[in-house]
């Protein structure tokens, strides 16, 4: 099992483990929404692309986590990889090369997400609301460092 940096070869995976992901994310927002997968959002794919994108390797991609300038833009697992320490992996990496802290936005509704960032040192700074496929999403920001 590896923690390595993304290659162009992982991106049918990443796809994957991204529209399974954010439908489990954003599972108990009020309105129910079909989550754009990423190949075909623009904003989404654009802010991807930008990222730098770490993936957890254990013969096949499982896992993810993008960040840019202190951002952890993404840090996703597939379901059934769940529970077996690779989001914390993937974490430990991204924290590990960010000497000035690193900040995140989960939603709202994601309570288990708070719950582990809580649990590795992040603290809620604020809210926000931002859009996702057109529909309003209340957001917790998150600090560490």
């Amino acid at each position: 099992m590896t923690v390595r940096e993304f290659d162009a070869a992982d991106f049918p995976a990443v796809c994957r483990i991204y529209l399974e992901a954010k439908r489990e994310e954003l599972k108990f927002e009020p309105r129910p929404f079909e989550v754009t997968p990423l190949d075909q959002d623009a904003s989404i794919l654009a802010a991807f692309n930008e990222s730098d994108v770490t993936v957890f390797d254990d013969g096949t991609v499982c896992g993810f986590a993008a960040t840019f300038a202190g951002q952890l833009r993404a840090l996703f697992v597939q379901g059934e990889s769940r529970g077996k320490g690779i989001g914390q992996a993937l974490l430990d990496a991204v924290v590990s090369r960010q000497a000035e802290g690193v900040s995140l936005n989960v939603a709202k509704s994601n309570v288990a997400a708070q719950r582990f960032y809580t649990r590795n040192g992040f603290s809620t700074v604020g809210q926000t609301v931002r859009q996702y496929s057109g529909f309003d999403i209340a957001y917790v920001q998150m600090r560490l460092g």
